[in-house]
């Protein structure tokens, strides 16, 4: 600020600034009730906190500022017009289709219930994951459909659980954070228009106008090619 004084602003997932700020139990839980009751609607919900930096050397991680919580945001991002039908293309095309996203479990779960998603009931949280071995891990990605708090470790593990059980797997993303999962899939996928230049340049396909419908066109292309390519091997 004008005195010279450093701020340190956060904002993300409310139970993250929770944990590094000093609040009592009756707010945590103020703060919990306000945040299920909005995700219940599908908003998408951020902790805002601040911290006064008054030494000169920066810790070594973020968790160890002490920061005063300030509130929470929410904010709805509607799911596309078309989702539903892409989505019954993708299931009767026999592919899984899996949401992995930051957001938390009760905001991702009525959102995929209004989109038509399946078993949106089986969740794994990004924390979880990371405690699994390999094993587990590999047993736990084919059941689970939804995985929420997600950070780029974990998508990354997600990508190499379901190659390890010998799928195919193809990763749609748009931000920062998905940059070492598009990579880690056979096929990245990124936004063009939302995307991020990380994640443009670490996909392999880049969809031009965010159009998830365009990939199915794509997969009926690429199996009608691939099938004539077969008719064609056989007569030869």
């Amino acid at each position: 600020n004008q005195k010279g004084t450093r701020i340190i602003a956060t904002k993300g997932a409310p139970e993250a600034i929770i944990a590094c700020s000093t609040l009592t139990a009756a707010e945590v839980q103020k703060i919990n009730t306000a945040i299920e009751s909005m995700s219940k609607e599908g908003f998408r919900v951020l902790g805002v906190g601040v911290s006064e930096f008054l030494v000169k050397e920066f810790p070594k991680t973020q968790q160890e500022f002490s920061f005063v919580f300030k509130g929470i945001i929410a904010f709805y991002d509607p799911p596309k017009e078309n989702i539903k039908t892409v989505l019954d293309a993708f299931y009767n095309a026999g592919i899984q289709v899996k949401i992995v996203t930051g957001d938390n479990a009760e905001t991702t779960s009525t959102i995929a219930k209004q989109i038509g998603f399946r078993n949106p009931e089986n969740t794994l949280n990004g924390d979880e994951l990371m405690k699994m071995d390999d094993a587990t891990l590999k047993q736990k990605v084919m059941e689970t459909t939804i995985f929420t708090r997600m950070f780029p470790e974990a998508k990354l593990k997600i990508m190499e659980a379901l190659k390890a059980n010998n799928q195919i797997v193809a990763m749609t993303g748009d931000g920062v954070n998905d940059g070492p999962a598009l990579k880690a899939a056979h096929i990245g996928i990124a936004m063009g228009q939302k995307g991020t230049e990380i994640a443009k340049q670490a996909a392999n396909l880049i969809l031009i106008d965010d159009d998830l419908s365009k990939m199915t066109d794509a997969i009926a292309m690429g199996r009608k090619i691939y099938i004539n390519l077969k008719k064609a091997i056989q007569y030869i």
